[in-house]
Protein backbone atom coordinates (compact mmCIF):
# COMPACT_ATOMS: atom_id res chain seq x y z
CA UNK A 1 0.00 0.00 0.00
CA UNK A 2 1.79 3.50 -0.82
CA UNK A 3 2.07 5.59 2.00
CA UNK A 4 0.19 8.71 1.47
CA UNK A 5 2.12 11.96 0.92
CA UNK A 6 0.71 13.81 4.55
CA UNK A 7 2.85 11.92 6.59
CA UNK A 8 6.03 13.44 4.85
CA UNK A 9 4.62 17.27 5.08
CA UNK A 10 5.30 17.86 8.83
CA UNK A 11 9.29 17.20 8.84
CA UNK A 12 9.29 18.74 5.80
CA UNK A 13 7.68 21.95 6.80
CA UNK A 14 9.89 22.34 9.63
CA UNK A 15 13.36 21.63 8.16
CA UNK A 16 13.50 25.08 7.30
CA UNK A 17 12.69 26.18 10.85
CA UNK A 18 15.18 23.33 12.37
CA UNK A 19 17.78 25.17 10.16
CA UNK A 20 17.35 28.46 11.32
CA UNK A 21 17.42 27.50 14.70
CA UNK A 22 20.92 26.12 14.13
CA UNK A 23 21.93 29.59 14.08
CA UNK A 24 22.11 32.39 16.15
CA UNK A 25 23.51 35.81 17.05
CA UNK A 26 26.00 35.51 20.09
CA UNK A 27 26.54 37.54 22.69
CA UNK A 28 29.61 40.49 21.65
CA UNK A 29 31.18 39.07 24.99
CA UNK A 30 31.13 35.86 23.26
CA UNK A 31 32.26 37.24 19.94
CA UNK A 32 35.46 38.71 21.55
CA UNK A 33 35.61 35.72 23.40
CA UNK A 34 35.98 33.72 20.05
CA UNK A 35 37.84 35.81 18.41
CA UNK A 36 40.52 35.71 21.03
CA UNK A 37 40.17 31.66 21.05
CA UNK A 38 40.04 30.57 17.79
CA UNK A 39 41.31 33.11 15.37
CA UNK A 40 44.50 33.35 17.83
CA UNK A 41 45.07 29.37 17.96
CA UNK A 42 44.36 29.88 14.16
CA UNK A 43 46.99 32.86 13.51
CA UNK A 44 49.25 31.40 16.46
CA UNK A 45 49.62 27.69 14.90
CA UNK A 46 50.04 29.06 10.90
CA UNK A 47 53.03 31.48 12.03
CA UNK A 48 54.47 28.42 13.68
CA UNK A 49 53.82 25.83 10.76
CA UNK A 50 55.72 28.52 8.31
CA UNK A 51 58.28 28.95 10.31
CA UNK A 52 59.09 25.35 10.95
CA UNK A 53 59.15 24.27 7.28
CA UNK A 54 61.10 27.02 5.64
CA UNK A 55 64.71 26.44 6.75
CA UNK A 56 67.28 24.00 5.20
CA UNK A 57 64.60 23.06 2.22
CA UNK A 58 66.58 23.10 -1.01
CA UNK A 59 65.17 24.49 -4.87
CA UNK A 60 66.19 28.13 -4.80
CA UNK A 61 69.76 27.98 -5.74
CA UNK A 62 68.83 25.70 -8.62
CA UNK A 63 66.37 27.17 -9.98
CA UNK A 64 68.05 30.69 -9.46
CA UNK A 65 70.64 28.42 -11.71
CA UNK A 66 68.09 27.41 -14.35
CA UNK A 67 66.92 31.15 -14.67
CA UNK A 68 70.32 32.52 -14.71
CA UNK A 69 70.68 29.97 -17.73
CA UNK A 70 67.93 31.19 -19.85
CA UNK A 71 69.16 34.99 -19.19
CA UNK A 72 66.85 35.74 -16.72
CA UNK A 73 67.59 37.81 -13.88
CA UNK A 74 64.29 38.80 -12.32
CA UNK A 75 63.49 36.15 -10.24
CA UNK A 76 60.00 35.16 -11.81
CA UNK A 77 61.42 31.45 -12.06
CA UNK A 78 61.78 31.12 -8.71
CA UNK A 79 59.06 32.62 -7.06
CA UNK A 80 56.82 30.61 -9.39
CA UNK A 81 58.44 27.30 -8.73
CA UNK A 82 59.43 27.56 -5.37
CA UNK A 83 56.57 27.80 -3.03
CA UNK A 84 58.35 28.37 0.26
CA UNK A 85 61.02 31.70 -1.44
CA UNK A 86 58.09 34.04 -0.29
CA UNK A 87 59.69 33.42 3.53
CA UNK A 88 62.08 35.68 4.99
CA UNK A 89 65.59 34.01 4.74
CA UNK A 90 65.63 33.23 8.50
CA UNK A 91 62.41 31.18 7.99
CA UNK A 92 59.60 33.14 9.46
CA UNK A 93 57.21 35.68 8.26
CA UNK A 94 57.48 39.64 8.92
CA UNK A 95 55.60 41.94 10.88
CA UNK A 96 53.16 39.15 11.90
CA UNK A 97 51.33 39.78 15.27
CA UNK A 98 48.68 37.45 16.03
CA UNK A 99 48.06 39.27 19.82
CA UNK A 100 47.82 42.82 17.70
CA UNK A 101 45.19 41.62 15.49
CA UNK A 102 42.94 40.43 18.04
CA UNK A 103 43.13 43.10 20.69
CA UNK A 104 42.66 45.53 17.31
CA UNK A 105 39.79 43.75 15.97
CA UNK A 106 37.89 43.31 20.55
CA UNK A 107 38.89 46.78 21.26
CA UNK A 108 37.85 48.87 18.05
CA UNK A 109 35.08 47.07 16.33
CA UNK A 110 33.61 43.59 18.39
CA UNK A 111 32.49 46.16 21.18
CA UNK A 112 29.14 46.44 23.14
CA UNK A 113 28.72 50.16 21.98
CA UNK A 114 28.99 48.94 18.26
CA UNK A 115 26.66 46.17 18.53
CA UNK A 116 23.29 47.25 17.66
CA UNK A 117 21.79 44.09 18.57
CA UNK A 118 20.65 40.87 16.68
CA UNK A 119 24.01 40.14 16.00
CA UNK A 120 24.54 43.38 13.97
CA UNK A 121 28.17 45.43 14.41
CA UNK A 122 28.31 49.11 12.72
CA UNK A 123 31.83 50.11 11.70
CA UNK A 124 32.52 52.93 13.00
CA UNK A 125 34.08 55.85 10.80
CA UNK A 126 36.76 56.49 13.28
CA UNK A 127 38.59 53.45 12.20
CA UNK A 128 38.92 54.93 9.05
CA UNK A 129 38.52 58.47 8.91
CA UNK A 130 40.08 59.45 11.99
CA UNK A 131 38.89 63.19 12.81
CA UNK A 132 37.56 64.27 9.42
CA UNK A 133 34.31 65.14 9.68
CA UNK A 134 33.66 65.03 5.74
CA UNK A 135 34.89 61.38 5.45
CA UNK A 136 33.05 60.19 8.22
CA UNK A 137 29.82 61.54 7.03
CA UNK A 138 30.48 59.21 3.93
CA UNK A 139 31.37 57.01 5.69
CA UNK A 140 28.35 56.49 7.31
CA UNK A 141 26.21 57.19 3.95
CA UNK A 142 27.74 53.50 3.27
CA UNK A 143 26.15 51.83 6.15
CA UNK A 144 29.04 49.45 6.61
CA UNK A 145 28.09 46.46 9.06
CA UNK A 146 29.02 43.18 9.94
CA UNK A 147 26.48 40.26 10.43
CA UNK A 148 27.88 37.87 13.13
CA UNK A 149 25.95 34.14 14.05
CA UNK A 150 27.26 31.55 15.42
CA UNK A 151 26.48 27.74 13.72
CA UNK A 152 27.39 25.04 15.83
CA UNK A 153 31.23 25.52 16.11
CA UNK A 154 31.76 27.83 13.47
CA UNK A 155 31.70 31.58 13.46
CA UNK A 156 30.36 33.66 10.64
CA UNK A 157 31.21 37.28 10.26
CA UNK A 158 29.27 38.47 7.07
CA UNK A 159 30.10 41.97 6.08
CA UNK A 160 27.16 44.05 4.66
CA UNK A 161 27.04 47.32 2.69
CA UNK A 162 24.99 49.95 1.38
CA UNK A 163 20.77 49.80 2.36
CA UNK A 164 20.18 47.02 1.15
CA UNK A 165 22.39 44.74 3.60
CA UNK A 166 24.59 43.40 0.22
CA UNK A 167 26.76 40.73 1.75
CA UNK A 168 29.83 40.78 -0.88
CA UNK A 169 32.22 39.23 2.11
CA UNK A 170 31.81 36.54 4.69
CA UNK A 171 34.68 34.99 6.79
CA UNK A 172 33.73 31.94 8.52
CA UNK A 173 36.04 30.70 11.56
CA UNK A 174 36.30 27.92 14.19
CA UNK A 175 39.22 26.72 16.10
CA UNK A 176 41.03 25.24 13.38
CA UNK A 177 39.91 26.97 10.59
CA UNK A 178 39.32 30.57 8.99
CA UNK A 179 37.60 30.98 5.41
CA UNK A 180 37.22 33.95 3.66
CA UNK A 181 34.75 33.83 0.41
CA UNK A 182 34.55 37.19 -1.65
CA UNK A 183 30.85 36.83 -3.76
CA UNK A 184 31.60 39.05 -6.69
CA UNK A 185 27.63 39.13 -7.59
CA UNK A 186 27.15 40.71 -4.29
CA UNK A 187 30.05 42.91 -4.57
CA UNK A 188 28.70 43.93 -8.08
CA UNK A 189 25.81 45.12 -6.54
CA UNK A 190 27.30 46.72 -3.47
CA UNK A 191 29.44 48.90 -5.95
CA UNK A 192 26.35 50.49 -7.54
CA UNK A 193 24.64 51.59 -4.24
CA UNK A 194 28.18 52.63 -3.08
CA UNK A 195 28.27 54.77 -5.80
CA UNK A 196 24.61 56.12 -5.35
CA UNK A 197 25.37 56.94 -1.97
CA UNK A 198 28.70 58.85 -2.25
CA UNK A 199 27.13 61.05 -5.09
CA UNK A 200 28.86 59.76 -7.89
CA UNK A 201 28.13 57.86 -10.74
CA UNK A 202 27.51 53.85 -10.38
CA UNK A 203 30.62 52.15 -12.50
CA UNK A 204 30.93 50.63 -15.93
CA UNK A 205 31.55 46.97 -14.67
CA UNK A 206 30.24 43.72 -14.49
CA UNK A 207 31.26 41.46 -11.32
CA UNK A 208 30.66 37.46 -11.24
CA UNK A 209 31.61 34.72 -9.49
CA UNK A 210 32.69 33.57 -5.80
CA UNK A 211 36.22 33.06 -4.71
CA UNK A 212 37.23 31.61 -1.15
CA UNK A 213 40.62 31.66 0.69
CA UNK A 214 41.05 28.88 3.60
CA UNK A 215 43.28 28.37 6.00
CA UNK A 216 43.16 25.03 8.12
CA UNK A 217 45.04 24.25 11.09
CA UNK A 218 45.83 20.55 11.32
CA UNK A 219 47.62 20.03 14.24
CA UNK A 220 50.78 21.34 16.56
CA UNK A 221 52.75 23.78 13.68
CA UNK A 222 50.49 22.17 11.17
CA UNK A 223 48.20 24.03 8.79
CA UNK A 224 46.94 23.84 4.84
CA UNK A 225 46.27 27.27 3.26
CA UNK A 226 44.15 27.09 0.00
CA UNK A 227 42.50 29.47 -2.23
CA UNK A 228 39.68 28.28 -4.82
CA UNK A 229 37.41 29.53 -7.33
CA UNK A 230 34.30 27.94 -6.31
CA UNK A 231 32.22 29.38 -9.06
CA UNK A 232 33.80 30.48 -12.36
CA UNK A 233 35.30 33.95 -12.39
CA UNK A 234 34.08 37.38 -14.67
CA UNK A 235 34.82 40.74 -14.26
CA UNK A 236 34.56 43.39 -16.67
CA UNK A 237 34.91 47.12 -16.50
CA UNK A 238 35.06 50.16 -19.01
CA UNK A 239 34.90 54.19 -19.05
CA UNK A 240 31.39 55.36 -19.07
CA UNK A 241 28.96 54.77 -22.09
CA UNK A 242 31.49 51.43 -23.46
CA UNK A 243 30.58 47.98 -24.21
CA UNK A 244 31.93 45.71 -21.71
CA UNK A 245 31.91 43.59 -24.41
CA UNK A 246 33.59 46.02 -26.52
CA UNK A 247 37.20 45.88 -27.64
CA UNK A 248 37.44 48.82 -25.09
CA UNK A 249 36.89 46.97 -21.68
CA UNK A 250 39.11 45.49 -19.07
CA UNK A 251 37.76 42.03 -18.63
CA UNK A 252 39.77 38.99 -17.36
CA UNK A 253 37.95 35.50 -16.72
CA UNK A 254 39.10 32.31 -15.33
CA UNK A 255 37.62 28.60 -14.71
CA UNK A 256 36.60 27.08 -11.16
CA UNK A 257 39.25 25.27 -9.81
CA UNK A 258 41.11 24.86 -7.20
CA UNK A 259 43.48 26.99 -7.89
CA UNK A 260 46.48 26.50 -5.14
CA UNK A 261 47.17 24.57 -1.92
CA UNK A 262 49.77 24.41 0.45
CA UNK A 263 50.57 22.08 3.76
CA UNK A 264 53.08 22.64 6.34
CA UNK A 265 54.27 20.92 9.40
CA UNK A 266 56.37 22.78 11.23
CA UNK A 267 56.38 19.79 13.64
CA UNK A 268 57.71 17.20 10.87
CA UNK A 269 59.26 19.68 8.82
CA UNK A 270 57.63 18.52 5.80
CA UNK A 271 54.89 20.29 3.51
CA UNK A 272 53.47 19.68 0.31
CA UNK A 273 52.42 22.58 -2.74
CA UNK A 274 49.72 22.61 -5.46
CA UNK A 275 48.82 24.27 -8.46
CA UNK A 276 46.16 23.97 -10.02
CA UNK A 277 44.72 27.38 -12.44
CA UNK A 278 41.99 26.58 -14.61
CA UNK A 279 41.59 28.48 -18.44
CA UNK A 280 41.93 31.93 -17.84
CA UNK A 281 42.01 34.83 -20.43
CA UNK A 282 42.11 38.52 -19.77
CA UNK A 283 41.94 41.07 -22.56
CA UNK A 284 43.54 44.61 -21.70
CA UNK A 285 42.65 47.39 -24.19
CA UNK A 286 44.83 50.03 -25.64
CA UNK A 287 47.30 50.77 -27.90
CA UNK A 288 49.45 49.06 -25.53
CA UNK A 289 46.65 46.33 -24.54
CA UNK A 290 47.06 42.68 -25.15
CA UNK A 291 45.04 39.37 -25.18
CA UNK A 292 46.23 36.75 -22.82
CA UNK A 293 44.56 33.14 -23.17
CA UNK A 294 46.20 30.88 -20.33
CA UNK A 295 45.18 27.35 -20.99
CA UNK A 296 45.78 26.37 -17.02
CA UNK A 297 49.03 26.31 -14.86
CA UNK A 298 49.52 23.07 -12.67
CA UNK A 299 52.44 21.48 -10.10
CA UNK A 300 52.81 19.98 -7.44
CA UNK A 301 55.59 19.93 -4.53
CA UNK A 302 56.74 17.78 -1.89
CA UNK A 303 59.19 19.18 0.85
CA UNK A 304 61.08 17.70 3.36
CA UNK A 305 64.31 19.16 5.77
CA UNK A 306 67.15 17.77 4.18
CA UNK A 307 65.17 15.93 1.59
CA UNK A 308 65.07 16.63 -2.11
CA UNK A 309 62.38 18.75 -3.54
CA UNK A 310 59.84 16.73 -5.43
CA UNK A 311 57.68 18.54 -8.04
CA UNK A 312 55.17 17.16 -10.67
CA UNK A 313 52.89 17.67 -12.81
CA UNK A 314 54.41 21.03 -13.80
CA UNK A 315 52.37 22.22 -17.39
CA UNK A 316 50.95 25.34 -18.81
CA UNK A 317 47.47 23.53 -20.08
CA UNK A 318 46.72 21.21 -22.92
CA UNK A 319 47.38 23.94 -25.52
CA UNK A 320 49.62 26.81 -26.62
CA UNK A 321 49.99 29.78 -24.09
CA UNK A 322 49.39 33.00 -26.29
CA UNK A 323 49.40 36.71 -26.09
CA UNK A 324 47.96 38.93 -28.76
CA UNK A 325 47.89 42.58 -29.65
CA UNK A 326 45.30 43.65 -31.61
CA UNK A 327 44.01 40.63 -32.46
CA UNK A 328 47.41 39.20 -33.60
CA UNK A 329 49.25 36.97 -31.71
CA UNK A 330 52.69 38.04 -30.66
CA UNK A 331 53.35 35.55 -28.39
CA UNK A 332 53.12 32.21 -28.28
CA UNK A 333 54.46 29.16 -25.28
CA UNK A 334 54.53 25.61 -25.32
CA UNK A 335 55.55 23.41 -22.77
CA UNK A 336 56.90 19.79 -23.12
CA UNK A 337 54.71 19.61 -26.51
CA UNK A 338 55.97 16.74 -27.25
CA UNK A 339 55.66 14.79 -23.83
CA UNK A 340 52.04 15.26 -23.03
CA UNK A 341 52.42 19.21 -21.98
CA UNK A 342 53.82 18.13 -18.47
CA UNK A 343 57.23 17.36 -16.65
CA UNK A 344 58.74 16.41 -13.34
CA UNK A 345 61.69 17.93 -12.11
CA UNK A 346 63.79 17.22 -8.60
CA UNK A 347 65.85 19.72 -6.67
CA UNK A 348 68.67 18.11 -4.25
CA UNK A 349 70.95 19.77 -1.95
CA UNK A 350 74.68 19.16 -1.32
CA UNK A 351 75.09 20.63 2.39
CA UNK A 352 78.90 19.62 1.99
CA UNK A 353 79.78 21.75 -1.29
CA UNK A 354 76.53 24.38 -1.42
CA UNK A 355 75.55 22.78 -4.71
CA UNK A 356 72.00 21.92 -6.28
CA UNK A 357 71.14 19.22 -8.66
CA UNK A 358 68.38 20.13 -11.00
CA UNK A 359 67.09 16.84 -12.72
CA UNK A 360 64.17 16.54 -15.06
CA UNK A 361 61.67 13.60 -16.41
CA UNK A 362 60.94 13.38 -19.15
CA UNK A 363 62.58 16.64 -20.47
CA UNK A 364 62.15 20.23 -19.76
CA UNK A 365 61.06 21.51 -23.76
CA UNK A 366 60.32 25.49 -23.38
CA UNK A 367 59.46 26.58 -26.57
CA UNK A 368 59.04 30.06 -27.09
CA UNK A 369 58.51 32.55 -30.53
CA UNK A 370 58.11 36.32 -30.04
CA UNK A 371 57.18 38.47 -33.15
CA UNK A 372 58.29 42.20 -32.20
CA UNK A 373 56.78 43.79 -35.10
CA UNK A 374 53.08 42.63 -33.57
CA UNK A 375 54.02 43.75 -30.09
CA UNK A 376 55.46 46.99 -31.58
CA UNK A 377 58.87 46.76 -29.91
CA UNK A 378 62.39 46.66 -30.72
CA UNK A 379 64.46 43.93 -31.84
CA UNK A 380 66.76 42.38 -29.21
CA UNK A 381 70.43 40.92 -29.98
CA UNK A 382 68.48 37.59 -30.36
CA UNK A 383 65.37 35.91 -29.02
CA UNK A 384 65.61 32.43 -26.96
CA UNK A 385 63.22 30.23 -28.91
CA UNK A 386 64.34 26.87 -27.13
CA UNK A 387 65.47 26.03 -23.82
CA UNK A 388 66.30 22.09 -23.93
CA UNK A 389 67.27 19.64 -20.83
CA UNK A 390 67.32 16.41 -21.14
CA UNK A 391 69.04 14.98 -17.54
CA UNK A 392 69.74 17.17 -14.76
CA UNK A 393 72.29 20.40 -13.73
CA UNK A 394 74.86 21.26 -11.19
CA UNK A 395 75.10 24.81 -9.75
CA UNK A 396 75.20 26.85 -7.11
CA UNK A 397 74.38 30.74 -5.93
CA UNK A 398 78.09 30.87 -5.27
CA UNK A 399 79.48 30.05 -8.82
CA UNK A 400 78.25 31.32 -12.85
CA UNK A 401 79.08 28.43 -13.93
CA UNK A 402 76.17 25.65 -14.80
CA UNK A 403 77.63 21.87 -15.00
CA UNK A 404 75.90 19.51 -17.12
CA UNK A 405 75.66 16.59 -14.82
CA UNK A 406 74.17 14.49 -17.09
CA UNK A 407 72.54 13.80 -20.83
CA UNK A 408 72.59 17.51 -22.68
CA UNK A 409 71.60 21.23 -22.22
CA UNK A 410 70.91 23.38 -25.36
CA UNK A 411 69.54 26.84 -25.92
CA UNK A 412 68.06 27.49 -28.81
CA UNK A 413 67.88 31.37 -30.58
CA UNK A 414 67.01 33.85 -33.26
CA UNK A 415 69.51 34.17 -34.96
CA UNK A 416 71.14 31.16 -34.28
CA UNK A 417 74.82 32.34 -33.58
CA UNK A 418 74.00 33.15 -29.98
CA UNK A 419 72.61 29.69 -28.75
CA UNK A 420 74.79 26.45 -27.61
CA UNK A 421 74.58 22.98 -26.59
CA UNK A 422 76.40 21.20 -24.17
CA UNK A 423 76.89 17.66 -23.10
CA UNK A 424 76.93 15.94 -19.58
CA UNK A 425 80.60 16.86 -17.71
CA UNK A 426 80.77 20.57 -19.24
CA UNK A 427 80.02 23.52 -17.70
CA UNK A 428 78.04 26.70 -19.50
CA UNK A 429 78.79 29.96 -18.26
CA UNK A 430 77.06 33.28 -19.08
CA UNK A 431 78.12 36.81 -19.36
CA UNK A 432 76.38 39.97 -19.41
CA UNK A 433 77.40 41.85 -22.95
CA UNK A 434 75.89 45.64 -23.02
CA UNK A 435 75.09 46.59 -27.24
CA UNK A 436 75.30 50.09 -27.88
CA UNK A 437 73.16 49.89 -30.88
CA UNK A 438 70.45 48.39 -29.14
CA UNK A 439 71.42 50.01 -25.48
CA UNK A 440 70.43 47.06 -23.91
CA UNK A 441 72.08 43.93 -22.24
CA UNK A 442 72.16 40.46 -23.22
CA UNK A 443 73.48 36.89 -22.17
CA UNK A 444 76.51 35.72 -23.96
CA UNK A 445 77.11 31.78 -23.34
CA UNK A 446 80.22 29.69 -23.38
CA UNK A 447 80.49 26.47 -23.37
CA UNK A 448 83.81 24.25 -21.55
CA UNK A 449 85.52 22.43 -19.00
CA UNK A 450 84.22 23.16 -15.81
CA UNK A 451 86.48 25.14 -13.39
Amino acid sequence: MRTPMIHLAPPVLTLPFLLIACSSAPAPSEVRARIASDLGHVLTEANAATTGTSDALPGIAALGMLERAIGRTDGTLVATLAPHASLTGDGTTSGFDPDAIIMQLNTTLFTDANHQGDGIYKVPASLVCADDLDCATQFDQAQLRIRVEENDDELRFAIQVDANHDEPLSIALTHTSLAVTVALDDADRALTALSTAFGGTAPNARLAGEVTARLDILGAAHLRASLSIDQAVAIAFADQGADLDGPDAFRVSSAAAQVGSIELDGTAGVGAFALGLGATTVHAPGTDGFDLDLPGATMAASLANGQPLQLTNISLGDRTTTVSKQGTQAIAIDLNPSDGRALAATITADAATGLETLTVSPRLDLRMAVDHAVLGDAQPVYDVTRVLLDGSLRGGNASDQIEVASGTFAISTTPASYGFSATAGQCVTGTDIYDSSTLSSYTQWSVGACQ
